[in-house]
């Protein structure tokens, strides 16, 4: 569909609800039946299901693809993975729901060029967030893409810049900012109900045994593997088990390991009730690889630390040992995530359980709140609910483009900063840091805005040699 072409459908959607709206004068006509009348067929119906082609089916892609499945007004109608047993697993689920099978393809540009496709959901390892989402937009497809937008600032300014050129909607995964006690606290904070914040605590904590992922050797791909486009525009490796699904998280060409993956989502709620207008001034971090052996590159041992204006902002993890020493009411330990508030009247604690405020007496204090009972679930069908209601509106969702991006320069600054072992400082202006350490500057811009490799790019044609 032509750019020209989804404007004229958007116009059409605004005139068929001021139509259906003012039906009237004892003439009872469906809104739907008016959508069909008066509209062409490529512009949706109030009741017509969204058709939705889904790029990555692995672990969190199946877990996306239960959450549309289950919805009566979304339909997965093709699926993508360089897998094999993903895409065979995913059709068994989609018609195990009693939906009709959906096309299979290996490459994502397939699903992109389905005509009938109305939105496309991207679950795939980090450093194929970008052209994906940017294809999908440019070819007039809404777009859900699992946080975070990108693995570098340069991805993210490529995206965010195609996607506000377009009518598209675009919704990030992070869906804690559709669970109801996240919003919750979110208010509190915002109101002052804790008083001045002036330090937030953001964690996540692991359980790998000191083996780790271990040390596999590099070996020849599996034959159905296309590891040449696996690896995409990254540096060309061979292939070794632990760069290959779930566990890329751990490898710098890929990901920035928990900072980028964890962190995104509680750095996001932290950024949301601060606000997310304030900059960045200086971004440090201390890591290492400590106790863990196996041959991953990101850290297994990290604190990083963000300076605004008027308040101190933290990301910490460890892999290797995840207790957390505070219990919930009934006894058992709270989870091994979070964020903790501090500020001058006390601190509340925020985690997918819920919330819990502690009162700093000296101060005056505030009164004791104790929520504790959220379904983790609930805020994805609420996500999900949300993406839903924004591709018929056409309005902005919860986790729009804006909202990932500065979700994502914040966690990559963090990244940068572990990789080039520095404080640095941060022009919020040009996007770039900056500082009289001139080696670590240019080693974490380096980092921030890594080329694309291998015949890709951030432009169109993105590769000669794409399948369509």
């Amino acid at each position: 569909m032509s750019r020209q072409s989804e404007v004229t459908r958007r116009g059409f959607m605004r005139d068929a609800a001021k139509v259906a709206a003012g039906v009237a004068g004892g003439v009872t006509v469906a809104r739907a039946d008016v959508y069909k009348r008066i509209l062409p067929q490529t512009v949706m119906g109030a009741n017509e299901k969204i058709c939705v082609g889904q790029i990555g089916v692995g672990n969190m892609g199946i877990r996306d693809l239960e959450f549309v499945a289950m919805r009566d007004d979304m339909q997965v109608i093709a699926v993508c993975d360089l897998n094999p047993k993903f895409t065979e697993h995913a059709t068994d689920l989609i018609v195990g729901r009693g939906q009709a099978a959906p096309s299979v393809h290996t490459y994502f540009e397939e699903i992109i060029a389905n005509k009938d496709v109305d939105a496309v959901v991207v679950v795939t390892p980090d450093h194929w967030h970008t052209v994906p989402s940017i294809m999908a937009v440019e070819a007039g497809k809404d777009v859900y893409c699992e946080k975070p937008l990108s693995t570098t600032i340069a991805e993210a300014q490529a995206v965010r810049a195609v996607v506000r050129g377009s009518k598209q909607v675009y919704q990030s995964g992070a869906m804690q900012r559709s669970g109801v006690y996240f919003q919750e606290a979110v208010q509190m904070i915002k109101s002052g109900y804790i008083g001045k914040v002036g330090r937030i605590e953001c964690w996540n904590n692991d359980h790998d045994k000191v083996e780790g992922i271990g040390n596999p050797p590099d070996e020849d791909p599996p034959p159905w593997l296309d590891w040449d486009r696996y690896i995409g525009w990254t540096p060309k490796v061979p292939f070794n088990k632990n760069r290959y699904i779930k566990k890329f998280r751990w490898f710098t060409d890929y990901s920035g390991g928990k900072i980028t993956d964890w962190g995104a989502h509680l750095i996001d709620i932290a950024l949301w009730a601060m606000g997310e207008d304030k900059p960045i001034r200086r971004v440090m971090a201390a890591s290492g690889n400590l106790i863990l052996d196996d041959n991953r590159t990101t850290p297994d041992t990290l604190d990083a630390f963000w300076e605004f204006d008027d308040y101190i902002l933290s990301f910490s993890n460890r892999a290797w040992n995840p207790d957390w020493f505070e219990k919930t009411a009934e006894g058992s330990p709270v989870p091994c995530h979070g964020i903790l508030f501090h500020g001058t009247l006390g601190s509340m604690r925020v985690d997918r359980l819920g919330y819990k405020v502690f009162p700093f007496k000296e101060n005056g204090g505030c009164k004791p709140v104790e929520k504790r009972d959220a379904l983790e679930g609930d805020m994805n069908v609420g996500h999900w609910q949300n993406f839903a209601d924004c591709v018929r509106s056409r309005q902005d969702p919860i986790c729009n483009i804006d909202v990932a991006y500065t979700t994502m320069v914040t966690c990559v600054t963090g990244k940068c900063a572990y990789i080039a072992n520095a404080k640095l400082e941060w022009d919020a202006k040009t996007e770039k840091f900056v500082g009289k350490d001139t080696d670590a500057v240019a080693l974490a811009n380096e980092w921030a805005y890594r080329p694309y490799q291998n015949g890709w790019s951030l432009k169109a044609p993105y590769h000669p040699n794409l399948k369509v």
